[in-house]
């Protein structure tokens, strides 16, 4: 009996080896890592304290610490967050506080670059505005290795609060999971009155809640490369584009909280939102389904849509407006920019950053892609993909349209 034991265990711990080596040659296949993909050793900001210029001086310390690659002061101006003070022409409170102040957050992998022009925009209309940079954002893809979703919320919660102070009325805006996290902090904080929320992450894939397993597995003690969804070439200034495990479980947790919390909740917030579909990166359909459950009669939704004759409305509020203008090579929106105009120097039309991680990357469409030989921008999907080379568009073709909507939509509010 006891022999029987022993050679059932040692069968065990066999297959269990065999298992992880498997698992673990499966998940780094064709994955090549690099200096960037190192996880980061620095310490974290305190965000029970200090104020947006501490974060400033922390940023800029941490992101020249940890980069890999040499960036010059204009390179890390645009990295770390940024403070749009309005006009001395705007009006102030007796107290010295401004009206309307907002807090703008990128993101998953991106940094405040691509929110800014938006907060240019709000600052021109005497907002106060904060571009937030989220925890191991900016610097270099190995710092997600080891970040969780709730140094992503602690942050965006010191940021509301320290707008907030010098402001009467504030309003959190995001894209992507940053929205996300703009609507957690809301449900939570009594003085936030509205949310503006670009392709919100309110649905990615159901198997991203497996990422959490992979994320935590020790096969990546053996094997560094398993502990990565994606690699790429991370050729881009301002964002990554390789991605690990724990990005896309942390997320789907953040994702689950969020909506969690949201359904207990008796707020009922004005909030401006704006989708696309298709949208490669997040559910829209879940989007539009949590957006037409709010009741505010001063909500917004603009669903930017490929195809606007198969779309049934489906809230009070939602507007559907036809994405594709052939004549000016787009077949769609994407999930990228939304809140991007075409003129931003570096994700615009005529930018230097062209989105082709959609194709291999040692690939000649991918190389053609790259050198600007699209042959439509557009989200990567397999429609479009038939049409011709696709440059994943990083930009919303219809911003100053799109612009227009969102200062009606904040003029509602109360002043």
């Amino acid at each position: 009996m006891k022999r029987f034991v022993f050679k059932l265990s040692r069968t065990v711990l066999i297959l269990a080896a065999l298992l992880y080596l498997g698992l673990g040659f499966a998940l780094s296949y064709g994955k090549q890592l690099g200096a960037r993909h190192a996880a980061i050793d620095y310490p974290g900001f305190d965000f029970t304290q200090g104020t947006l210029a501490d974060y400033d001086s922390y940023s800029r310390d941490y992101l020249r610490s940890t980069r890999v690659d040499a960036v010059d002061d204009a390179i890390l101006d645009n990295l770390v967050p940024f403070t749009l003070e309005p006009g001395a022409e705007c009006p102030r409170l007796p107290d010295g506080r401004l009206p309307h102040g907002i807090v703008l957050t990128h993101g998953l992998i991106d940094s405040p670059y691509s929110m800014r022009p938006l907060g240019e925009a709000l600052r021109a209309h005497c907002w106060l505005v904060y571009g937030l940079l989220l925890p191991a954002h900016g610097a270099r893809p190995g710092a997600m290795l080891d970040s969780r979703w709730q140094d992503w919320a602690s942050a965006e919660h010191w940021a509301a609060q320290q707008v907030g102070a010098r402001v009467e009325h504030l309003v959190l805006g995001g894209h992507s999971a940053g929205a996300t996290l703009a609507i957690r902090e809301a449900t939570g904080n009594p003085q936030v009155q509205a949310l503006v929320l670009f392709s919100p992450a309110l649905g990615i894939t159901a198997a991203s809640r497996y990422a959490q397993a992979l994320a935590q597995a020790p096969v990546a003690l053996l094997f560094p490369a398993a502990a990565w969804y994606e690699v790429k070439p991370d050729s881009a200034l301002y964002r990554y584009e390789s991605f690990t495990f724990r990005a896309a479980a942390e997320t789907w947790a953040l994702i689950q909280t969020t909506l969690q919390e949201a359904e207990a909740s008796e707020r009922n917030l004005p909030t401006f939102t704006v989708l696309s579909h298709p949208d490669n990166t997040v559910d829209t359909d879940t989007a539009r389904r949590v957006m037409a459950n709010n009741a505010n009669p001063a909500s917004l939704t603009l669903l930017y849509s490929q195809h606007p004759e198969n779309e049934t409305i489906i809230g009070p509020h939602e507007q559907v407006l036809p994405s594709a203008d052939l004549g000016h090579g787009v077949l769609s929106t994407s999930h990228l920019g939304l809140m991007t105009p075409p003129t931003h120097p570096y994700y615009g039309r005529d930018g230097e950053y062209r989105n082709c991680g959609h194709y291999a990357a040692q690939s000649p469409e991918y190389a053609d892609c790259k050198a600007g030989k699209r042959a439509f921008y557009g989200e990567a999907t397999p429609e479009n993909l038939v049409q011709g080379l696709i440059e994943r568009d990083a930009f919303n073709p219809y911003y100053d349209a799109m612009l227009d909507e969102l200062v009606a939509f904040l003029n509602r509010l109360p002043r």
